[in-house]
């Protein structure tokens, strides 16, 4: 035993600097553990606690959160052995040393009894939130970039989270005097921001699926590549370690060890994920999620979905389609399936460009627009051909009121190519386009509107989560035209709705 403590104090003095070793070793002391335990007596002696140790997720019940919280983790007690000479010391094989009282560091995952669902839970919201962080700093650089007087004013992150997206700012200036291309750089803060919501979407899929068996297993592999995508993409903003990503690798891990689950991809420093291939990890979440796994209310709600949207394909509808469309939607999202799946995407996609003008349509179905938007600007363009096409009538007169000029494009995931074609058949200066979010205020958009070089403004009503009514007023306050933007983003689309709407004013202005 003497050797054998010496080697583990030795092992512990090398884990103490590195995480892949502290992760290893932890697995390591779970087995022996779950080794241990196997001989453990049924009927403890009195007074002493039974052992806690690991167990499959689902092997019980789980105490509530209050009960959780309210208890402190107590080292697992070993039961006694008839030819032990000493009592047996606690196990600390692979746990990383006690940090100082001024250490901050975000919470560990622990793998004890009762505690992994509420952490997971607790992981999952904070991965939400670094997602929502690091779309807000590209946002901030994009805006920048394009000449607005921003400066971060009106912030919606909290403290911690702000603290985060200028981190991940600092590291982008890094990267800026690494590469050339600014558009390039601040991409990468999208997929920052995509990888963490992709680990937010896998820990919401591991809780579902525990006690799944292999469905089980595939939910930890996406956590795998999910987590690991994260870490590479940080590592392009010279971020070397995120205390979450690490908290869910070593999660990941024991995990793995105390089930006897192997893990062949994405769980080891020189295979580290694509992050930029978060969008298509998601797709395969949202399939795990949703297949097979549908209640007859579910069913009949789909089926009524797709027939008042083939009445839609063929001309036939009236107001009430749309109405039971929408009522449809958000009652399947309120009961419970997630706004991005694959099914309702497929049902709504060929009539998104026919949806009608809503001020508030119900959450529900605002987050499935909001998802069907996320997919359709994540998907590759098809190829453009080599046949030039004369620009319509309609193009043509926009640009002759607009040449030279700026536009503010308000609502959706920005896109860059429909950025680009519009900017460059309209002859713009600048397409400045501002994406939205919940509970946002009008008054964060105002920097860009006030700019003298705005000729107009565009509301992509169809995917922003603010009502004409609040831009309007801000763009009356500022003598903005504004145009309401309910179908695609194509040339001939965005030109026809903008002489329909301003043609007046835009040409009064020209004069």
């Amino acid at each position: 035993m003497r050797t054998i403590r010496a080697e583990a104090r030795r092992l512990l003095e090398l884990a103490a600097d590195d995480g892949q070793v502290r992760a290893d070793l932890r697995a390591l002391a779970e087995e022996i553990l779950a080794a241990t335990e196997v001989s453990s007596p049924s009927v403890s002696s009195p007074g002493i606690e039974p052992a806690m140790g690991f167990q499959h997720p689902l092997s019980g019940p789980a105490p509530s959160i209050d009960e959780e919280m309210a208890c402190e983790p107590q080292p697992n007690p070993l039961p006694p052995h008839d030819d032990a000479t000493e009592p047996l010391r606690e196990l600390t094989l692979g746990r990383s040393r006690p940090t100082s009282p001024g250490d901050s560091i975000a919470p560990s995952l622990p793998a004890k009894r009762g505690v992994a669902g509420a952490d997971l839970a607790s992981r999952e919201a904070r991965c939400r939130r670094k997602a929502e962080a690091a779309r807000w700093a590209a946002e901030c650089q994009r805006r920048i970039r394009e000449g607005a007087d921003f400066h971060g004013a009106s912030d919606p992150l909290d403290e911690e989270m702000a603290e985060w997206a200028r981190k991940l700012t600092d590291g982008l200036y890094w990267m800026s005097s690494q590469t050339a291309s600014d558009s390039t750089e601040v991409a990468i803060l999208d997929d920052i921001a995509g990888c963490f919501d992709t680990i937010a979407e896998s820990l919401a899929l591991v809780q579902e699926t525990q006690g799944r068996g292999k469905i089980f297993e595939q939910a930890l592999q996406y956590l795998a590549e999910a987590q690991s995508a994260a870490r590479r993409a940080l590592q392009r903003v010279d971020i070397a370690d995120d205390r979450d990503q690490e908290n869910v690798h070593e999660w990941i891990r024991s995990t793995a060890a105390r089930q006897r689950i192997y893990l062949g991809r994405h769980m080891r420093a020189d295979d580290l994920a694509d992050p930029t291939g978060w969008s298509s990890l998601l797709m395969r979440i949202e399939e795990a999620r949703t297949g097979g796994r549908k209640t007859p209310l579910q069913i009949s709600r789909l089926d009524r979905i797709r027939h008042h949207s083939e009445r839609i394909k063929e001309r036939k509808q009236g107001e009430q389609d749309w109405s039971a469309i929408i009522e449809t939607v958000a009652e399947l999202v309120g009961d419970g399936m997630p706004p991005s799946t694959r099914e309702l995407r497929e049902l709504l996609m060929p009539i998104i460009d026919v949806v009608p003008d809503m001020d508030d349509p119900p959450r529900g179905f605002r987050l499935v627009l909001r998802e069907i938007d996320r997919f359709l600007a994540a998907r590759p363009l098809p190829v453009e051909t080599s046949v030039h096409h004369e620009p319509a009538a309609e193009v043509k007169e926009v640009a002759r009121l607009l040449s030279g000029r700026s536009v503010v494009l308000i609502g959706g995931i920005r896109r860059r190519e429909p950025q680009q074609t519009l900017k460059r058949s309209f002859g713009l200066d600048s397409l400045l386009w501002i994406e939205t979010k919940e509970h946002q205020s009008v008054e964060t958009f105002e920097p860009v509107i006030v700019r003298p070089d705005v000729a107009l403004v565009l509301l992509a009503i169809r995917w922003s989560s603010h009502g004409f009514g609040e831009v309007r007023h801000l763009c009356e306050r500022h003598n903005k035209p504004l145009v309401r933007l309910p179908g695609g983003y194509s040339p001939n689309q965005v030109a026809a709705q903008i002489l329909a709407q301003v043609s007046v004013q835009l040409r009064a202005a020209r004069k």
